[in-house]
């Protein structure tokens, strides 16, 4: 029989085993900020600094990565498989981006088409957001994006008002967001609006140039209250499709699904044949695709037949 003391002595020396094993647990959690070589990651809602084992290089651990994390060392032990990875910014799993326009600066529709194509072919879905509704024109640009981006969700808010910015909220909720859009579209603060802060520092539109200075320094998730995540991005003023064949343009042109099937040849590119043998010039000419849009998408798509072609040269 074993005496009271020798109880509570054997009690005490199960605690401190279990102690031991909860201190050396190690937990799947997500990266949710990293600067330098040191990380953030964040599990059951709660957030931990840590370290990348050496083994693992800081520029191989991206934001919204899911990690294993040694809780004893605060270190990284390995990164899980990814479903994506953008490397400008460098950030992991996204679900969605919310793709920003605004009626100043003017959009650059060729780059809206190009950043579509490439979140598309990462299978993260993209969301059109025209911001800024509160100026005097907002209306007019708002009716010629829907009309040029039908296939797409496109939604119309403002940073300074609250036009429909509960669909905003309803669309981020549960999801890993990535914000991105041309420089100075008001990215900044539209985060500062859905995050009810004015922590984050607001870039000024250069008078000069018209452009926007950039006001993101570092990859960071931030959370929502509605279960959501989003991260900022740079702004853009460039962005070309590298290693992206002629197919590819044509396969994710959403505009051209359901469509293209119908063609009478397989390998129709919609572009060289008319309509008795290519169905998107058929329904182009009946108005059923914006014009503009399908200009661009030649555009693109002889871009990349160019570049496809010197590769045999």
């Amino acid at each position: 029989m074993i005496s009271t003391i020798n109880a509570v002595s054997l009690w005490k020396s199960i605690q401190a085993i279990c102690h031991k094993i909860e201190r050396y647990k190690k937990i799947k959690a997500r990266v949710i900020k990293g600067v330098g070589g040191e990380f953030v990651v964040m599990a059951n809602d709660v957030c931990q600094n840590v370290y990348a084992r050496k083994k693992l290089k800081t520029d191989k651990v991206y934001v919204g990565d899911f990690v294993e994390v040694d809780t004893a060392q605060n270190v990284i032990e390995k990164v899980y498989d990814r479903k994506n990875k953008l490397v400008r910014p460098p950030v992991a799993n996204v679900e969605q981006v919310l793709l920003l326009l605004a009626p100043v600066p003017k959009p650059d529709f060729l780059l809206v088409d190009k950043l579509l194509i490439k979140y598309l072919s990462l299978g993260i879905e993209p969301i059109i957001v025209v911001n800024k509704m509160d100026m005097d024109n907002a209306d007019e640009w708002y009716r010629e994006i829907v009309s040029q981006y039908q296939k797409f969700t496109v939604l119309g808010v403002s940073a300074k008002t609250d036009a429909d910015f509960t669909k905003l909220l309803d669309l981020l909720a549960q999801k890993f967001t990535l914000l991105t859009g041309q420089s100075a579209v008001g990215k900044t603060s539209l985060l500062n609006k859905l995050l009810k802060t004015e922590m984050l520092e607001v870039g000024e539109l250069s008078k000069k140039t018209a452009r926007g200075k950039n006001t993101t320094r570092h990859s960071q998730i931030f959370v929502l209250h509605n279960g959501g995540l989003i991260a900022d991005s740079p702004g853009f003023s460039a962005f070309e499709l590298d290693n992206f064949t002629p197919e590819d343009i044509v396969d994710y042109t959403l505009e051209f699904e359901g469509i293209s099937q119908q063609c009478k040849y397989n390998d129709c590119n919609h572009i060289g044949e008319d309509e008795s043998i290519c169905a998107v010039k058929r329904i182009l000419k009946e108005g059923k695709i914006n014009k503009e849009r399908y200009s661009r998408y030649c555009e693109l798509f002889g871009i990349a037949k160019e570049k496809e072609d010197k590769k045999y040269e």
